[in-house]
């Protein structure tokens, strides 16, 4: 096993998923190519333009892949998106992985694009994934323990979660 196998990665999501991410209705993340060896490992969500900035995170649990018509049958209701948009995304594409999301959590604070690229000059926001470098790892666990999950928050304020990025 290599030493990135137990390295968190930093995945990007539009706005729109990310919404369903923290709000519990996207139970998995759907990728044309994925990491090897990432069940339970923890994913950080930077969300992209034009929010900028990473907002949180998951564990991931089961990992699909297949075909992209054999991973549509297996996680058609847990990925928030319709089938027109799907066969969109694998277009061209012969295997397709779906991450199944648990224990999401969401940062108190979320650290924006410019905060990290002035806590880390070399800072790149991935394309689709990348794994966490050591240092930013450091800087980035410290909002996991402080953040509560998402049902948890949800549980406290006793009131639905209302969508963040909806107006974007």
């Amino acid at each position: 096993m290599t030493i990135n196998a137990t390295k968190p990665l930093l995945l990007s999501l539009k706005p729109c998923y990310a919404d369903l991410v923290f709000e519990g209705l996207k139970k998995a993340e759907l990728r044309r190519r994925i990491a090897p060896h990432i069940t339970d490992r923890d994913v950080f969500i930077y969300v992209s333009s034009p929010i900028m900035a990473i907002h949180g995170g998951f564990q991931v649990g089961k990992v699909w892949h297949g075909t992209p018509e054999e991973v549509w049958r297996m996680v058609s209701r847990l990925v928030g998106v319709n089938k027109p948009d799907f066969d969109t995304y694998f277009e061209g594409q012969t295997v397709a992985y779906a991450l199944e999301i648990k224990e999401v959590w969401e940062c108190s604070q979320p650290i924006s694009l410019g905060t990290l690229r002035n806590k880390f000059s070399n800072f790149a926001v991935p394309q689709s994934w990348r794994y966490v470098r050591t240092d930013e790892h450091q800087f980035f666990r410290k909002m996991k323990p402080q953040t509560e999950t998402c049902l948890e928050q949800h549980q406290r304020l006793s009131q639905p979660l209302a969508p963040r990025y909806a107006h974007m």
